[in-house]
């Protein structure tokens, strides 16, 4: 498709707020609630944490690991389906404690790694070299020669993604003499052969799988060269809830590493540690600003673990900041407070203690910031031909927590009156700041996402580089090219034209959203609700609240008091910012 660079004079919708920075603490206005405040019981079991960032242990979960890889390839998106394949394979591989193994040729898991390093076509499993003339494993193959041993749950998620066979499995040895039953009993014969095959070429139903693990996988991870590759490479860039959509995992040795490129080079080692206690942060003078956003980051499990797997570097203030408050919330634990002094005090720079700030301004801000420390300052001079490739650009230069997260994209057309010709240009964008759209119904989420999303002329003198004719005005239409994991939405309530004020009108907004008319298609676009940030007051003084899910609850923090909340009591209409989580 046809793209108008550096030529054509781009008026696009700002992501970011125009408004000036605003708002802080009234405390007047906290007291009418303070006799709701209660403390939040102990959180319930850990649950686990979105499939990227956790081991996957389900066969509902491989089935929609499968079909997210499958649709990325059939929109186009071969590289980042591979990335996504690379993690998911990693995590099968890593499995411990695994009780049956099965064998893959090995010329063929030599192709399956170039595979995953980008090289397509690799056809259907060939197992029959390996097969014997009982139909079982051939006797005097070499484990790491011939053949490479998986854990079933690497098998069956290979076999089910790429089809052939035949499927063997391999039994452990027998135990040796010394383990043997007492003399006056006859040791029993091992109830299967020692290896056995599957005749059919049909792939087996992922449901009827144990999914159990492998002892002996660690040294299949030493020594196959399939798994030394999957080793170093990177955790993938996760689109669609996935990714799933991505902690950036590192090479696991010094040569590898040192190979990457420079935003590959931040190690980063990978746990499972995304749940924090449920606590207040205090508030001095003026940070409900900052305590409020801060909730909302907090609520976000995979980000909260991919911040903490990162070893930081020198200089890196922003993220050791947000990975000192992590680990003192983590040995802090529920029914109390802490201050978030670290930081306050990284941020001191650009927001100071004694002034009244803008939520959305700092988060906004602070996200950028760990971003920046990541992976440097984003300068894309190039032209695209394609929304993909823009995006394939874009994130290969960003593997970074926050753009793995926040990251999607919009595309806008604009169209030559003259000669119609259509001109696509491409952005990154982290949240959508919308104007507030009064109906005689109210102010709805969806009707201010129409009225951002609707087509419109532009008094903007544009020159077509196809026919060479100036436009005196352009038409112009934005949509979403690829949908964030998790979705800022950002209400302009404060406004300085014609007068400096705050639009206290009453907003609503689902639990649930769906934003497919607003992007391109074959794209995830269910949301649920995840947290929110409301204000209280004018725009020369308020405060700021949040509520945000945890454990399958939804809690109300306003600085040091947390109160546990029901659904129904979620429907706080002086919502400022909203952050959406796809499902």
């Amino acid at each position: 498709m046809f793209c108008c660079g550096s030529k054509k004079k781009k008026s696009k919708k700002s992501a970011k707020p125009e408004e000036p920075s605003t708002n802080s603490d009234t405390h007047s206005l906290k007291k009418e609630e303070e006799s709701q405040k209660v403390y939040v019981p102990p959180p319930a079991p850990v649950k686990q944490i979105d499939q990227v960032f956790i081991k996957i242990n389900s066969n509902q979960e491989m089935l929609r690991q499968m079909k997210q890889i499958k649709d990325l390839r059939e929109q186009g998106q071969f590289e980042r389906s591979v990335q996504y394949e690379q993690s998911y394979i990693t995590q099968l591989i890593n499995k411990e404690n695994v009780q049956q193994q099965y064998a893959l040729e090995f010329t063929w898991a030599v192709n399956y790694t170039n595979h995953l390093k980008g090289k397509p076509g690799i056809g259907q499993i060939n197992n029959s070299k390996l097969v014997g003339p009982n139909q079982q494993l051939k006797s005097g193959l070499k484990q790491d020669g011939d053949y490479v041993a998986l854990n079933e749950q690497a098998w069956v998620f290979i076999q089910q993604m790429y089809g052939g066979g035949p499927e063997l499995k391999i039994m452990p040895p027998p135990k040796p003499e010394s383990q043997a039953q007492p003399n006056n009993t006859q040791s029993k014969p091992p109830r299967q052969p020692q290896s056995s095959v599957n005749n059919t070429q049909s792939k087996p139903p992922i449901q009827q799988s144990s999914m159990r693990q492998t002892q002996t996988n660690s040294r299949f991870i030493q020594q196959n060269p399939m798994a030394q590759t999957i080793s170093v490479m990177a955790t993938p860039k996760s689109v669609d809830r996935q990714v799933s959509q991505i902690v950036q995992s590192q090479s696991r040795n010094d040569s590898a590493q040192n190979s990457r490129k420079v935003h590959q080079e931040q190690k980063i080692t990978y746990t499972s540690q995304g749940q924090i206690p449920i606590i207040g942060l205090s508030n001095p003078r003026y940070y409900c600003y900052l305590n409020s956003a801060l909730q909302v980051l907090l609520s976000i499990d995979s980000l909260t673990e991919g911040i903490l797997a990162i070893q930081p570097k020198y200089g890196q203030k922003f993220l050791t900041a947000y990975q000192e408050l992590l680990r003192s919330i983590k040995k802090t634990g529920s029914y109390s407070s802490i201050a978030a002094k670290s930081v306050w005090d990284a941020c001191s720079g650009k927001f100071q203690f004694n002034q009244q700030q803008d939520s959305h301004e700092f988060l906004l801000f602070f996200l950028g910031k760990i971003q920046e420390e990541l992976v440097g300052k984003y300068k894309n001079k190039q032209e695209f031909n394609s929304a993909e490739q823009a995006w394939s650009d874009y994130t290969s230069k960003n593997q970074d927590i926050i753009d793995l997260i926040f990251a999607g994209q919009s595309t806008s057309q604009s169209y030559c009156k003259s000669c119609n010709q259509v001109c696509e240009g491409y952005d990154p964008i982290w949240d959508l700041s919308l104007s507030i759209n009064k109906s005689y119904t109210g102010i709805d989420l969806m009707d201010c996402l129409k009225s951002y999303y609707r087509e419109e002329v532009i008094n903007d003198t544009w020159k077509c580089d196809k026919c060479k004719k100036s436009n005196k005005s352009v038409k112009r239409r934005m949509f979403i090219s690829q949908t964030p994991r998790y979705l800022i939405i950002q209400f302009k309530r404060f406004t300085t034209f014609p007068t400096s004020q705050k639009i206290n009108d009453s907003i609503s907004y689902p639990e649930k959203l769906d934003i497919q008319e607003f992007c391109s298609k074959g794209l995830q676009t269910q949301y649920k609700l995840k947290a929110l940030i409301t204000h209280m007051g004018q725009i020369n003084g308020g405060h700021y609240k949040a509520y945000a899910e945890r454990y399958d609850n939804w809690y109300l923090f306003d600085d040091e008091n947390v109160s546990k909340i029901n659904g129904k009591q979620l429907s706080d209409r002086s919502a400022y910012v909203l952050l959406y989580e796809k499902y």
